[in-house]
Protein backbone atom coordinates (compact mmCIF):
# COMPACT_ATOMS: atom_id res chain seq x y z
CA UNK A 1 0.00 0.00 0.00
CA UNK A 2 1.08 3.43 -1.21
CA UNK A 3 2.55 5.74 1.83
CA UNK A 4 0.64 9.18 2.78
CA UNK A 5 2.92 12.03 1.72
CA UNK A 6 5.57 12.18 5.11
CA UNK A 7 5.56 15.74 5.45
CA UNK A 8 1.58 16.35 5.82
CA UNK A 9 1.51 13.35 8.11
CA UNK A 10 4.79 15.29 10.03
CA UNK A 11 3.18 18.60 9.71
CA UNK A 12 0.00 16.84 11.96
CA UNK A 13 2.38 16.23 14.68
CA UNK A 14 4.00 19.53 14.84
CA UNK A 15 0.24 21.22 14.81
CA UNK A 16 -0.65 18.58 18.04
CA UNK A 17 2.43 19.64 19.60
CA UNK A 18 2.08 23.09 18.94
CA UNK A 19 -1.21 23.26 20.49
CA UNK A 20 0.20 22.20 23.87
CA UNK A 21 2.53 24.63 23.84
CA UNK A 22 1.14 26.31 26.30
CA UNK A 23 2.06 23.47 28.87
CA UNK A 24 4.90 22.12 28.86
CA UNK A 25 5.57 18.44 27.49
CA UNK A 26 1.59 18.02 26.74
CA UNK A 27 1.37 14.02 26.13
CA UNK A 28 4.05 13.31 28.51
CA UNK A 29 2.30 15.26 31.26
CA UNK A 30 -1.32 13.58 30.65
CA UNK A 31 0.11 10.19 30.29
CA UNK A 32 1.44 10.80 33.65
CA UNK A 33 -2.03 12.63 34.69
CA UNK A 34 -3.53 9.33 33.48
CA UNK A 35 -1.45 6.63 34.82
CA UNK A 36 -0.43 7.76 37.99
CA UNK A 37 -1.43 9.50 41.38
CA UNK A 38 -0.41 12.72 42.48
CA UNK A 39 3.31 12.93 43.81
CA UNK A 40 3.49 11.64 47.37
CA UNK A 41 3.96 13.99 49.85
CA UNK A 42 7.32 15.57 49.78
CA UNK A 43 9.83 15.14 53.62
CA UNK A 44 8.86 18.53 54.00
CA UNK A 45 5.07 17.81 54.27
CA UNK A 46 5.19 15.24 57.11
CA UNK A 47 5.34 17.65 59.84
CA UNK A 48 1.72 18.86 58.50
CA UNK A 49 -1.40 17.31 60.29
CA UNK A 50 -3.12 14.27 58.92
CA UNK A 51 -6.34 16.88 58.60
CA UNK A 52 -3.83 18.83 56.46
CA UNK A 53 -2.28 15.93 54.10
CA UNK A 54 -5.70 14.82 53.24
CA UNK A 55 -6.38 18.53 52.03
CA UNK A 56 -3.08 18.95 50.42
CA UNK A 57 -3.98 15.32 48.34
CA UNK A 58 -7.09 16.32 47.74
CA UNK A 59 -5.81 20.03 45.99
CA UNK A 60 -3.45 17.86 44.28
CA UNK A 61 -5.96 15.67 42.73
CA UNK A 62 -8.08 18.28 41.74
CA UNK A 63 -5.03 20.00 39.95
CA UNK A 64 -4.28 16.98 38.12
CA UNK A 65 -7.74 16.39 36.87
CA UNK A 66 -8.37 19.84 36.05
CA UNK A 67 -4.71 19.59 34.09
CA UNK A 68 -6.28 16.34 32.68
CA UNK A 69 -10.07 17.83 31.52
CA UNK A 70 -7.89 20.47 29.57
CA UNK A 71 -5.52 18.72 27.72
CA UNK A 72 -8.43 16.34 26.64
CA UNK A 73 -10.09 18.98 25.41
CA UNK A 74 -7.12 19.98 23.68
CA UNK A 75 -6.77 16.74 21.65
CA UNK A 76 -10.33 16.63 21.00
CA UNK A 77 -9.84 19.74 19.57
CA UNK A 78 -8.19 18.94 16.86
CA UNK A 79 -9.14 17.52 13.51
CA UNK A 80 -6.67 15.13 13.34
CA UNK A 81 -7.91 11.87 14.55
CA UNK A 82 -5.56 10.91 18.01
CA UNK A 83 -5.49 7.56 19.54
CA UNK A 84 -3.08 7.41 22.87
CA UNK A 85 -2.23 3.85 24.09
CA UNK A 86 -0.12 2.93 27.31
CA UNK A 87 2.83 0.52 27.05
CA UNK A 88 0.48 -2.36 26.59
CA UNK A 89 -1.25 -1.30 23.79
CA UNK A 90 -4.57 -0.57 25.60
CA UNK A 91 -6.71 2.52 24.45
CA UNK A 92 -6.22 5.37 26.92
CA UNK A 93 -7.74 8.03 24.41
CA UNK A 94 -9.39 8.41 21.23
CA UNK A 95 -10.75 11.44 19.97
CA UNK A 96 -13.94 12.39 18.47
CA UNK A 97 -12.17 12.80 15.09
CA UNK A 98 -10.96 9.48 15.24
CA UNK A 99 -14.35 8.09 16.66
CA UNK A 100 -15.58 9.64 13.36
CA UNK A 101 -12.63 8.11 11.41
CA UNK A 102 -12.82 4.31 12.40
CA UNK A 103 -16.06 4.41 15.26
CA UNK A 104 -15.80 2.18 17.87
CA UNK A 105 -12.40 0.55 19.85
CA UNK A 106 -13.67 -2.56 18.56
CA UNK A 107 -13.85 -1.54 14.96
CA UNK A 108 -9.66 -0.04 16.10
CA UNK A 109 -8.96 -3.75 17.04
CA UNK A 110 -10.82 -5.23 13.57
CA UNK A 111 -8.69 -3.23 11.45
CA UNK A 112 -5.06 -3.14 10.00
CA UNK A 113 -4.53 -0.28 12.68
CA UNK A 114 -4.83 -2.44 15.65
CA UNK A 115 -1.65 -3.67 14.93
CA UNK A 116 0.68 -0.73 14.36
CA UNK A 117 1.15 -0.65 18.43
CA UNK A 118 2.80 -4.14 18.12
CA UNK A 119 5.08 -3.19 15.02
CA UNK A 120 6.83 -1.05 17.36
CA UNK A 121 6.72 -2.38 20.92
CA UNK A 122 9.99 -2.73 21.50
CA UNK A 123 11.21 0.82 21.36
CA UNK A 124 11.84 1.83 24.48
CA UNK A 125 13.37 5.23 24.35
CA UNK A 126 13.15 8.16 21.60
CA UNK A 127 15.08 11.59 21.00
CA UNK A 128 11.87 13.69 21.87
CA UNK A 129 8.92 13.44 23.54
CA UNK A 130 6.94 12.99 20.21
CA UNK A 131 8.86 11.68 18.04
CA UNK A 132 7.26 9.61 14.84
CA UNK A 133 8.01 5.77 14.70
CA UNK A 134 8.35 4.79 11.17
CA UNK A 135 6.46 5.99 7.80
CA UNK A 136 3.16 7.27 7.06
CA UNK A 137 0.89 4.36 5.84
CA UNK A 138 -2.37 4.66 4.35
CA UNK A 139 -4.89 2.12 5.72
CA UNK A 140 -8.44 1.34 4.65
CA UNK A 141 -10.92 1.36 7.17
CA UNK A 142 -15.14 1.72 6.74
CA UNK A 143 -14.92 2.31 3.04
CA UNK A 144 -12.13 4.79 3.54
CA UNK A 145 -8.40 5.64 3.11
CA UNK A 146 -6.96 6.78 6.67
CA UNK A 147 -3.47 8.06 6.50
CA UNK A 148 -1.86 6.91 10.19
CA UNK A 149 1.20 7.90 11.80
CA UNK A 150 2.70 6.07 14.59
CA UNK A 151 4.51 8.24 17.78
CA UNK A 152 6.30 7.62 20.55
CA UNK A 153 5.47 9.73 23.67
CA UNK A 154 8.15 9.45 26.06
CA UNK A 155 9.18 11.74 29.11
CA UNK A 156 11.98 14.38 29.91
CA UNK A 157 14.94 11.58 29.88
CA UNK A 158 13.52 9.66 26.35
CA UNK A 159 11.52 7.07 28.21
CA UNK A 160 9.14 6.05 26.48
CA UNK A 161 5.85 5.78 28.21
CA UNK A 162 3.05 5.73 25.59
CA UNK A 163 1.92 5.48 21.75
CA UNK A 164 -0.01 8.03 20.14
CA UNK A 165 -1.44 7.51 16.69
CA UNK A 166 -2.39 10.04 14.16
CA UNK A 167 -5.32 10.09 11.59
CA UNK A 168 -6.18 11.74 8.89
CA UNK A 169 -8.60 10.78 6.35
CA UNK A 170 -6.65 10.61 3.03
CA UNK A 171 -9.91 9.45 0.78
CA UNK A 172 -10.08 12.10 -1.67
CA UNK A 173 -6.07 12.31 -2.22
CA UNK A 174 -5.56 8.27 -2.67
CA UNK A 175 -8.60 8.79 -5.16
CA UNK A 176 -7.13 11.27 -7.23
CA UNK A 177 -3.75 9.26 -7.48
CA UNK A 178 -5.84 6.34 -8.33
CA UNK A 179 -7.90 8.23 -11.08
CA UNK A 180 -4.80 9.95 -12.59
CA UNK A 181 -3.08 6.40 -13.10
CA UNK A 182 -6.42 4.98 -14.80
CA UNK A 183 -7.15 8.07 -16.80
CA UNK A 184 -3.27 7.82 -18.59
CA UNK A 185 -3.76 3.91 -18.61
CA UNK A 186 -7.73 4.24 -19.92
CA UNK A 187 -6.29 7.21 -22.46
CA UNK A 188 -3.44 5.70 -24.02
CA UNK A 189 -5.69 2.48 -24.64
CA UNK A 190 -8.78 4.43 -26.12
CA UNK A 191 -6.00 6.59 -28.74
CA UNK A 192 -3.98 3.41 -28.93
CA UNK A 193 -6.26 1.64 -31.59
CA UNK A 194 -7.57 4.47 -33.34
CA UNK A 195 -3.84 5.87 -34.13
CA UNK A 196 -3.06 1.91 -35.02
CA UNK A 197 -5.48 1.94 -37.81
CA UNK A 198 -4.36 5.38 -39.39
CA UNK A 199 -1.03 4.80 -39.38
CA UNK A 200 -1.26 1.19 -40.89
CA UNK A 201 -3.39 2.59 -43.25
CA UNK A 202 -1.26 5.56 -43.98
CA UNK A 203 2.23 3.05 -44.29
CA UNK A 204 0.20 0.93 -47.06
CA UNK A 205 -1.38 3.96 -48.92
CA UNK A 206 2.63 5.53 -48.52
CA UNK A 207 3.93 1.87 -50.15
CA UNK A 208 1.86 1.94 -53.48
CA UNK A 209 3.25 3.31 -56.90
CA UNK A 210 2.92 7.29 -57.04
CA UNK A 211 0.93 7.13 -60.19
CA UNK A 212 -1.78 4.80 -58.16
CA UNK A 213 -4.88 6.65 -56.81
CA UNK A 214 -5.13 5.48 -52.94
CA UNK A 215 -7.01 3.07 -51.93
CA UNK A 216 -11.00 4.65 -51.07
CA UNK A 217 -11.61 2.36 -48.42
CA UNK A 218 -8.37 2.90 -47.08
CA UNK A 219 -9.02 6.59 -47.06
CA UNK A 220 -12.33 6.25 -45.52
CA UNK A 221 -11.13 3.91 -42.61
CA UNK A 222 -9.04 6.37 -42.37
CA UNK A 223 -11.18 9.25 -41.73
CA UNK A 224 -13.72 7.66 -39.68
CA UNK A 225 -10.75 7.10 -37.33
CA UNK A 226 -9.85 10.79 -37.65
CA UNK A 227 -13.71 11.53 -36.40
CA UNK A 228 -13.35 9.49 -33.81
CA UNK A 229 -9.95 10.93 -32.01
CA UNK A 230 -11.78 14.45 -32.63
CA UNK A 231 -14.90 13.50 -30.80
CA UNK A 232 -12.40 11.84 -28.08
CA UNK A 233 -10.73 15.39 -28.03
CA UNK A 234 -14.29 17.46 -27.71
CA UNK A 235 -15.23 14.85 -25.30
CA UNK A 236 -11.79 15.45 -22.86
CA UNK A 237 -12.41 19.81 -23.91
CA UNK A 238 -15.86 19.45 -22.65
CA UNK A 239 -15.38 17.80 -19.83
CA UNK A 240 -12.28 20.05 -18.74
CA UNK A 241 -15.10 22.48 -18.87
CA UNK A 242 -17.34 21.16 -17.01
CA UNK A 243 -14.58 20.51 -14.25
CA UNK A 244 -13.54 24.01 -14.29
CA UNK A 245 -16.79 25.79 -14.24
CA UNK A 246 -20.40 25.66 -13.96
CA UNK A 247 -21.40 23.70 -17.78
CA UNK A 248 -23.02 26.59 -20.08
CA UNK A 249 -25.65 24.76 -22.28
CA UNK A 250 -28.18 25.71 -24.52
CA UNK A 251 -32.00 27.09 -23.92
CA UNK A 252 -33.51 26.01 -27.39
CA UNK A 253 -37.07 24.18 -26.96
CA UNK A 254 -36.29 20.04 -27.22
CA UNK A 255 -38.88 17.10 -27.57
CA UNK A 256 -37.51 14.54 -25.78
CA UNK A 257 -39.56 11.82 -27.56
CA UNK A 258 -37.66 12.14 -30.53
CA UNK A 259 -34.08 12.95 -28.60
CA UNK A 260 -34.56 9.85 -27.17
CA UNK A 261 -35.43 7.81 -30.24
CA UNK A 262 -32.73 9.12 -32.38
CA UNK A 263 -29.99 7.93 -29.32
CA UNK A 264 -31.34 4.36 -29.30
CA UNK A 265 -31.08 4.32 -33.10
CA UNK A 266 -27.89 5.44 -32.71
CA UNK A 267 -26.82 2.89 -30.28
CA UNK A 268 -28.11 0.30 -31.93
CA UNK A 269 -25.02 -1.29 -33.26
CA UNK A 270 -23.53 -1.57 -29.73
CA UNK A 271 -26.44 -2.88 -28.62
CA UNK A 272 -26.35 -5.96 -31.33
CA UNK A 273 -22.52 -6.22 -30.41
CA UNK A 274 -23.17 -6.71 -26.70
CA UNK A 275 -25.96 -9.14 -27.34
CA UNK A 276 -28.38 -7.41 -24.70
CA UNK A 277 -31.92 -6.65 -25.00
CA UNK A 278 -33.07 -2.85 -25.34
CA UNK A 279 -36.77 -1.61 -25.29
CA UNK A 280 -38.23 1.72 -24.73
CA UNK A 281 -41.21 2.35 -22.90
CA UNK A 282 -42.65 6.02 -22.99
CA UNK A 283 -45.71 7.47 -21.69
CA UNK A 284 -47.41 10.93 -21.16
CA UNK A 285 -45.68 11.90 -24.48
CA UNK A 286 -47.58 15.00 -25.12
CA UNK A 287 -45.50 16.89 -22.21
CA UNK A 288 -41.63 15.84 -22.78
CA UNK A 289 -40.70 18.74 -23.80
CA UNK A 290 -37.96 20.93 -22.14
CA UNK A 291 -35.70 23.70 -22.63
CA UNK A 292 -32.06 22.62 -23.18
CA UNK A 293 -28.80 21.46 -25.49
CA UNK A 294 -29.63 18.76 -28.22
CA UNK A 295 -26.28 17.84 -28.41
CA UNK A 296 -25.40 17.70 -24.52
CA UNK A 297 -28.46 16.02 -23.98
CA UNK A 298 -27.58 13.07 -26.80
CA UNK A 299 -24.13 12.69 -25.20
CA UNK A 300 -25.88 12.69 -21.40
CA UNK A 301 -28.34 9.65 -22.31
CA UNK A 302 -25.98 7.96 -24.60
CA UNK A 303 -23.60 7.97 -21.84
CA UNK A 304 -26.39 6.84 -20.18
CA UNK A 305 -27.13 3.90 -21.90
CA UNK A 306 -24.00 2.93 -22.90
CA UNK A 307 -22.77 2.46 -19.26
CA UNK A 308 -25.60 -0.01 -19.23
CA UNK A 309 -24.66 -1.39 -21.59
CA UNK A 310 -21.45 -2.31 -21.09
CA UNK A 311 -21.46 -3.59 -17.27
CA UNK A 312 -25.03 -5.91 -18.80
CA UNK A 313 -23.94 -9.07 -19.67
CA UNK A 314 -24.89 -11.05 -22.86
CA UNK A 315 -28.53 -11.98 -22.97
CA UNK A 316 -29.22 -9.30 -20.20
CA UNK A 317 -31.89 -6.57 -20.20
CA UNK A 318 -32.12 -2.88 -20.56
CA UNK A 319 -35.19 -0.72 -20.27
CA UNK A 320 -35.42 2.42 -20.97
CA UNK A 321 -38.86 4.16 -19.13
CA UNK A 322 -39.65 7.76 -19.94
CA UNK A 323 -42.58 9.37 -18.37
CA UNK A 324 -43.89 12.64 -16.25
CA UNK A 325 -42.30 12.54 -12.37
CA UNK A 326 -44.86 14.61 -10.56
CA UNK A 327 -46.59 17.50 -12.12
CA UNK A 328 -44.13 19.62 -13.74
CA UNK A 329 -40.89 17.15 -14.04
CA UNK A 330 -40.21 14.38 -16.66
CA UNK A 331 -38.50 11.06 -14.96
CA UNK A 332 -35.92 9.62 -17.97
CA UNK A 333 -35.09 6.15 -15.87
CA UNK A 334 -32.45 3.12 -17.01
CA UNK A 335 -33.05 -0.39 -15.77
CA UNK A 336 -30.84 -2.86 -16.37
CA UNK A 337 -30.21 -6.35 -14.84
CA UNK A 338 -26.43 -5.72 -14.71
CA UNK A 339 -23.36 -6.73 -12.50
CA UNK A 340 -24.64 -4.07 -10.18
CA UNK A 341 -22.35 -1.50 -8.39
CA UNK A 342 -20.36 -2.32 -4.91
CA UNK A 343 -21.46 -0.18 -2.05
CA UNK A 344 -17.23 0.66 -1.77
CA UNK A 345 -17.66 1.81 -5.67
CA UNK A 346 -20.96 3.10 -5.14
CA UNK A 347 -20.05 6.84 -3.38
CA UNK A 348 -17.84 7.61 -6.22
CA UNK A 349 -19.40 7.05 -9.86
CA UNK A 350 -20.22 10.21 -10.46
CA UNK A 351 -16.72 11.36 -10.09
CA UNK A 352 -14.47 12.15 -13.07
CA UNK A 353 -12.92 9.12 -14.69
CA UNK A 354 -13.73 6.94 -11.84
CA UNK A 355 -14.21 2.85 -13.28
CA UNK A 356 -14.84 0.95 -9.99
CA UNK A 357 -14.07 -2.78 -9.66
CA UNK A 358 -17.26 -4.16 -11.35
CA UNK A 359 -16.99 -7.99 -11.61
CA UNK A 360 -19.58 -10.73 -13.39
CA UNK A 361 -21.62 -12.82 -11.01
CA UNK A 362 -19.11 -15.30 -11.39
CA UNK A 363 -16.68 -13.31 -10.24
CA UNK A 364 -14.51 -11.95 -13.47
CA UNK A 365 -13.26 -8.38 -13.10
CA UNK A 366 -14.87 -6.53 -15.72
CA UNK A 367 -13.03 -3.88 -18.09
CA UNK A 368 -15.19 -1.84 -20.40
CA UNK A 369 -13.04 0.27 -22.64
CA UNK A 370 -13.73 3.92 -22.24
CA UNK A 371 -12.18 7.16 -19.86
CA UNK A 372 -14.65 6.06 -17.00
CA UNK A 373 -16.41 9.91 -17.41
CA UNK A 374 -19.55 8.83 -18.97
CA UNK A 375 -21.75 9.03 -15.53
CA UNK A 376 -19.81 11.92 -14.50
CA UNK A 377 -20.90 13.89 -17.97
CA UNK A 378 -24.58 12.71 -17.56
CA UNK A 379 -24.84 13.98 -14.10
CA UNK A 380 -23.50 17.38 -14.94
CA UNK A 381 -25.47 17.88 -17.74
CA UNK A 382 -28.68 17.13 -16.22
CA UNK A 383 -27.26 19.56 -13.53
CA UNK A 384 -26.95 21.69 -15.76
CA UNK A 385 -30.50 21.58 -17.12
CA UNK A 386 -31.76 22.10 -13.68
CA UNK A 387 -32.37 18.96 -13.17
CA UNK A 388 -30.61 15.57 -10.84
CA UNK A 389 -29.57 11.91 -11.04
CA UNK A 390 -30.02 9.27 -9.21
CA UNK A 391 -28.74 5.40 -8.56
CA UNK A 392 -29.99 2.50 -6.86
CA UNK A 393 -28.25 -0.74 -7.43
CA UNK A 394 -27.59 -4.27 -5.74
CA UNK A 395 -24.48 -6.54 -6.87
CA UNK A 396 -25.52 -8.90 -9.29
CA UNK A 397 -28.94 -7.78 -9.34
CA UNK A 398 -28.55 -4.44 -11.74
CA UNK A 399 -29.00 -0.59 -11.60
CA UNK A 400 -31.26 1.96 -11.60
CA UNK A 401 -30.25 5.48 -12.72
CA UNK A 402 -33.19 8.21 -12.78
CA UNK A 403 -32.60 11.61 -14.65
CA UNK A 404 -35.41 13.92 -13.18
CA UNK A 405 -35.80 17.34 -15.68
CA UNK A 406 -37.81 20.67 -15.85
CA UNK A 407 -40.86 20.13 -18.38
CA UNK A 408 -40.35 23.57 -19.92
CA UNK A 409 -44.35 23.96 -20.30
CA UNK A 410 -46.10 22.93 -16.92
CA UNK A 411 -48.82 20.07 -17.45
CA UNK A 412 -51.52 22.50 -16.08
CA UNK A 413 -50.89 25.12 -19.00
CA UNK A 414 -50.52 22.38 -21.82
CA UNK A 415 -54.25 20.93 -20.59
CA UNK A 416 -55.67 24.38 -20.82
Amino acid sequence: MSNNNPRELSGAIRRVDSLGSATSRLFSRLYRGLNKNPSPTSKSDRKLSPEEKIRQQQRAIKRRDEEIDRLNAIIHMLDEGIIMQDMDGRIMLQNEAAHRLIGSRKDFWSSELGSLFNAYRDVTHVDSELAPLGEPTRIQVNNMIIGAQVAAVADSTGQRIGTMIILRDVTREALADRLKDQFITAISHELRTPMAVIKGMSDVIMGQPADRPPNRKFLETISRNVDILDRMIVELLDIAEMSATALTVRRDPLNLEDLIWQVERGIKPEVKRSEVDLKVMMKDTEYLQILGDDQRMRWALGHLLQNSIRYTEPGGHIILIVGLNGENQIAIQVLDTGVGISKKDLPHIFDRFYRGEPRTRSGKLLDPRGLGQGLFVARTVTEAHGGYLTVQSEVGQGSVFTMVLPVSVPVEESES
